[in-house]
């Protein structure tokens, strides 16, 4: 399945509103985005899929010019285009709309209507340049709001604030909308409405680029769908009915190479218990997880789904209802501190926001989950630090081999070693709990990662492995869980085809 089999096949054609290609994006040691290829038509909603790292988010940066790519070009209705800031993009008519509302909710409704107005003007007397009631009136009956212009934003619901931002959208003759998640805090009629105004706007000419991760809602909206993954296009504007959830699933996670199944321990005692616990914010309190001394259980989910969420939750590191245990020793979701001291090692999805110290050193960063037993009398015992950490990065073939240098200067995947090092060091290790354990680095380093994680469970520990990298979960886990809609919805043994692991994540029947 390549992006040529789907593309369309003349990039002159008049109906195209927005066209991207060969769009590269490089940050550091990351690529972003490689090639990626994107075409809009007018009239038409677009669908854009993918997993977590698969390019989207940056991929929408270029598109509002919130971001500049480094290669690639983008055409608009037909004539070359480069933003150089999303102000200028808006101007352009290519107006996005984001999960998180860029309104003001102490301001009045016709306020925020005027932003656009008021942001362009200058000098204090903003009242003469709010725009025209009649017209704010009318922007607002056609998203289907019949509501007090002087009525403060606060006073709306989330899915009516939602509208209004839609609203506003009209008054800068957007050409292309770009709804990123607009539905993620919305209930089912609040979505509804949203939709409706939606094929309202594409039936008068917009072209409409829609990102979600809801099955359900991309095939009740969409008419065509873009697949990403690992940066690059792998379904290019196909129309929406032609693959099967289970093909798009297959495209965002990626077929890959089956490795030779890995040799791992049988299941033991129970380690790591979970009981009564939420998956996402939809949770209902109700997923019970058991992980056995030796066993790696691989827990599956797509964007969206709270696997994340619950693994998290599992490893600590998140609130909610529900109780974790570790042998006897019981502790409530959300104390971290509880949980590292009963010997859980928690590995976040994202290294840079939730687990590295960038300025500290590699050794520092890998031995921070033991400082406890080598600090004494206030004071770090360097050489004790250096005799448990050293052997760990050793071990994890830290490139280059400099344990004194910042955790800053190193590539992203030997940044990941990094943490996984720390997990390792945890005194007293009993449970693991890895989010994305290898996303962004390389084939050679994630050879060396999944070695670790089943060395660890060879020794008897309990590993939790949340991941959307298909081919991760079928190389390390003995078993399977899946989230879905913030459900446990399936839980499958090793010996499972792929194409029923694909079923269970996005819902439908196994073939």
């Amino acid at each position: 399945m390549s992006a040529s089999d789907d593309a369309p096949s003349d990039d002159t054609r008049d109906d195209l509103a927005l066209v991207a290609t060969g769009i590269a994006k490089v940050y550091g040691a990351t690529c972003a985005l490689r090639s990626a290829r994107l075409a809009l038509r007018r009239g038409r909603v677009h669908a854009l899929l993918g997993e977590n790292g698969a390019g989207k988010s940056t991929l929408v940066k270029i598109l509002v010019g919130a971001v500049t790519p480094d290669a690639g070009h983008i055409a608009l209705a037909g004539a070359p285009v480069a933003f150089g800031s999303v102000t200028q993009a808006i101007r352009a008519g290519i107006v996005p709309i984001y999960q998180h509302l860029s309104l003001f909710p102490e301001l009045s409704i016709h306020e925020n209507l005027s932003a656009f107005a008021l942001a362009a003007g200058g000098g204090l007397w903003t009242g003469r340049r709010l725009v025209d009631p009649a017209r704010a009136r009318g922007w607002l009956k056609e998203v289907g709001l019949d509501v007090d212009l002087a009525a403060p934003l606060g006073s709306l619901s989330l899915g009516e604030r939602q509208l209004v931002e839609v609203a506003r959208a009209l008054s800068l003759d957007c050409r292309v909308l770009v709804l990123d998640e607009p539905t993620a805090a919305l209930n089912a009629d609040e979505a509804d409405r949203l939709f409706a105004v939606v094929r309202r706007l594409c039936a008068s000419g917009t072209a409409a680029l829609f990102i979600s991760h809801r099955f359900d809602e991309i095939e009740a909206l969409a008419d065509e769908v873009t697949v990403l993954r690992d940066g690059r296009t792998v379904i290019d504007a196909a129309p929406i009915g032609r693959h099967s959830r289970e093909e798009l699933t297959h495209a965002m996670l990626g077929a890959g190479v089956e490795a030779a199944p890995a040799r791992l321990s049988e299941r033991a005692a129970p380690v790591l218990v979970g009981r009564g616990l939420a998956a996402g914010r939809h949770g209902r309190g109700s997923l019970d997880v058991i992980v056995h001394a030796g066993e790696i259980v691989g827990l599956a989910g797509l964007i969206g789904s709270g696997a994340l969420s619950l693994a998290a939750t599992l490893g600590g590191a998140q609130a909610g209802p529900g109780e974790l245990s570790v042998g006897d020793a019981s502790f409530m979701p959300g104390d971290r501190r509880r949980a590292a001291a009963l010997g859980i090692a928690y590995v976040p999805a994202d290294r840079h926001a939730e687990g590295l110290f960038g300025a500290l050193s590699a050794r520092r960063n890998a031995s921070v989950s033991g400082l406890g037993r080598l600090a004494r009398l206030g004071w770090l015992r360097a050489r004790a630090e250096a005799q448990m950490v050293d052997p760990l990065l050793r071990r994890l073939k830290l490139h280059p081999a400099l344990p004194e240098a910042e955790a800053a200067t190193f590539s992203g995947g030997n940044q990941q070693k990094l943490l996984i090092a720390r997990g390792l060091a945890v005194p007293g290790l009993k449970a693991m709990v890895l989010l994305e354990p290898t996303r962004g680095v390389d084939v050679a380093a994630r050879g060396v990662i999944h070695d670790a994680i089943r060395e660890a469970a060879a020794s008897g520990v309990a590993v939790l492995v949340a991941t959307s990298d298909l081919d991760e979960l079928m190389v390390l886990a003995h078993r399977y869980l899946v989230v879905r809609e913030g459900t446990l919805a399936a839980e499958l043994p090793r010996s499972a085809p792929r194409a029923a692991l694909l079923a269970a994540l996005s819902g439908s029947a196994a073939a």
